[in-house]
C-alpha cells in the first residue's frame, strides 16, 4: 500500500515552497531520496526520450490565435469500461474487464443490448454535468466512440447505430448551447487495435491490423466525417465538432505490440486522412502509438496534410519511468521532463495531451497522498501539457484533456467533477485558483 510519504508539517512546508516558487533542487533531492522506492511495472512503460527534438508537423493556420483546449474526456459513456461504471456490469452479471462486445453478448445481442444501454446513455452523462464543466471553464470534450456508433454488421452483438446516435446528438447540443466544442475519438476499431476492454472487445486479441479490418475502419471514418459535417450544419449542433481522432491507442511495436508504425499505422493514417479531409473541414488527430517523438518527424506534414495534431497520452499509473513511487516525485518529473519534452516536440502547436490523470499507481490511489498533492499535481500537469490553458504566453501544447469527467466510485484521482467538488480540480474561471502553481516557479 502506498501512502503519503511526508508528515503533516512536511506536507505544509513542501506545498508552501512549491506555491511560492521557492523550491530548490536540494530540497527536491532530499525529499525524493527519502521517499523513493522501486517503480512498479505497468502497461504503458515506454517513455519518450527526446525532450528537445523539434517536430516538423502540421497545424491549422493561425493556430496560435485559437483558444487553447481546456478539456476532459467523456469516457465510460459511448464505450463501456467496467471500472468506470461497475454497477452497470454487476447489475447484468457481466464480468468486470469485459468489453462492450462481451457485454452485449452476455445480455442477449444487439436489440437486447440497445435496450439495456439506452438507460445508460441517457443517464451517465447529463446536461448538469456539462453545465458544471462549463462553469469551471472547460471548453472542449473528447468523446470516445466505438465504430459501432457508425456501422455494424449482422454477425456482431453490438447495438445498432441508430439507437445511440440520438444521445450523442443531444449531448453535442448541450455543448453547442454553451459554446463548447467536441473531439470525436474512434476509441474502438473493428478487430480491436489494442486488445483492451476500452477498444470494445476484450477477447480475441488484436485483430485490427488486417487488410479487411483496416479497410473497414477507413470506410467508417469516412462515414463519421460525413456525419460530423452534417451535425455541424444543424442549428442545434452548429460547428460543435472541431476534430476527429482516427484511432485511439493502437498497440504499436514501440510499446511491445504488433502494429508497425512505418508498415501499418502511418499508411493507415495517410489513407484515412485522404478519406476524412474531403468530408470534414476540422482538425484530424492521430495518436502517437506511445512512440518516441522522433518516430513522427516529417510525417503527415504540410502542404499535403493540414490541421493534423498528434495526441499524446501521459499517465503516471502504468509503470515505466513516468510512474514514481514517491507522490511528489511525479510532479518533479512532469515539470522537469514532460514540460520540456512537449516544448521541444513542437513550436508549431502540433501536440495535444488527449488523456492524463492524477493516478500514480493502479492499486494505490493518489487520493491517499492527500488533497494538497492532488491540487498541485493537477496544476503541474496542465502547466506542462498546455501552458496557454493557464494563460501563459507559451507557443507549445495546444490542449489538455483529463481522463475522466467522472467515475462511479473510488479512485477519485480519475474524477474531474469529483475534483471540482473536492477543490483539487482546476476552475479556470478563477485565476487565483488556476494560476496558483507553475513549473517554472517551482523548478527554475
Amino acid at each position: 500500500q502506498q501512502t503519503f510519504p511526508f508528515l503533516p508539517h512536511q506536507q505544509h512546508l513542501l506545498c508552501s515552497y512549491i506555491l511560492r516558487g521557492n523550491m530548490t533542487w536540494s530540497l527536491i533531492l532530499v525529499l525524493v531520496t527519502l521517499t523513493a522506492s522501486a517503480i512498479l511495472p505497468g502497461a504503458h512503460a515506454h517513455e519518450r526520450n527526446h525532450p528537445h527534438h523539434t517536430l516538423q508537423g502540421s497545424f491549422p493556420p493561425h493556430a496560435r490565435d485559437d483558444p487553447p483546449m481546456r478539456g476532459v474526456n467523456l469516457g465510460g459513456w459511448m464505450v463501456l469500461e467496467s471500472w468506470i461504471t461497475p454497477t452497470l456490469f454487476a447489475t447484468h452479471g457481466v464480468p468486470g474487464g469485459s468489453g462492450e462486445w462481451e457485454f452485449c453478448q452476455h445480455v442477449g445481442g444487439p436489440a437486447a443490448c440497445a435496450d439495456v444501454l439506452e438507460s445508460h446513455w441517457d443517464s451517465w452523462l447529463s446536461e448538469d454535468n456539462i453545465e458544471t464543466l462549463h462553469s469551471a471553464g472547460i471548453t472542449h470534450v473528447r468523446v470516445p466512440i466505438g465504430y459501432w456508433l457508425i456501422n455494424t454488421t449482422s454477425d456482431e452483438p453490438l447495438p445498432p447505430p441508430a439507437k445511440a446516435q440520438p444521445y450523442l446528438q443531444r449531448a453535442l447540443g448541450w455543448l453547442a448551447k454553451r459554446g463548447m466544442k467536441a473531439i470525436i475519438d474512434l476509441h474502438g476499431a473493428p478487430g480491436s487495435q489494442n486488445g483492451a476492454d476500452h477498444s470494445g472487445r476484450s477477447s480475441g486479441g488484436i485483430q485490427w491490423p488486417t487488410p479487411s479490418n483496416i479497410n473497414r475502419t477507413i470506410a467508417i471514418l469516412g462515414q463519421l466525417a460525413t456525419y460530423a459535417t452534417q451535425l455541424n450544419a444543424k442549428p442545434d449542433t452548429n460547428n460543435v465538432i472541431v476534430a476527429i481522432e482516427l484511432l485511439n491507442e493502437p498497440h504499436t511495436t514501440c510499446n511491445g505490440g504488433p502494429i508497425s508504425v512505418p508498415g501499418t499505422l502511418l499508411p493507415f493514417y495517410e489513407r484515412a486522412y485522404a478519406v476524412v479531409r474531403p468530408r470534414f473541414s476540422g482538425a484530424v488527430w492521430v495518436h502517437d502509438g506511445f512512440c518516441d517523438i522522433d518516430v513522427w518527424d516529417g510525417a503527415l506534414s504540410p502542404p499535403d496534410y493540414q490541421q493534423v495534431y498528434i495526441d499524446m497520452h501521459l499517465y503516471h499509473a502504468f509503470g515505466g519511468e513516468r510512474q514514481k513511487a514517491a507522490p511528489w516525485a511525479n510532479i518533479e518529473y512532469t515539470c522537469v521532463h514532460d514540460r520540456p519534452m512537449i516544448a521541444g516536440a513542437t513550436r508549431r502547436d502540433w501536440t495535444v495531451v488527449g488523456e492524463w490523470s492524477n493516478a500514480i499507481g493502479p492499486a494505490t490511489p493518489a487520493t491517499r497522498a492527500g488533497s494538497t498533492f492532488l491540487n498541485t499535481f493537477t496544476r503541474a500537469q496542465i502547466d506542462a501539457y498546455c501552458p496557454a490553458c493557464l494563460g501563459q504566453a507559451a507557443d507549445f501544447g495546444r490542449g489538455s484533456f483529463f481522463w475522466n469527467f467522472k467515475i462511479e466510485t473510488g479512485y477519485e484521482e480519475w474524477n474531474y467533477l469529483g475534483g471540482l467538488a473536492a477543490g483539487w480540480a482546476v476552475n479556470f474561471t478563477e485565476p487565483s485558483d488556476a494560476y496558483s502553481f507553475s513549473c517554472a516557479g517551482a523548478y527554475d
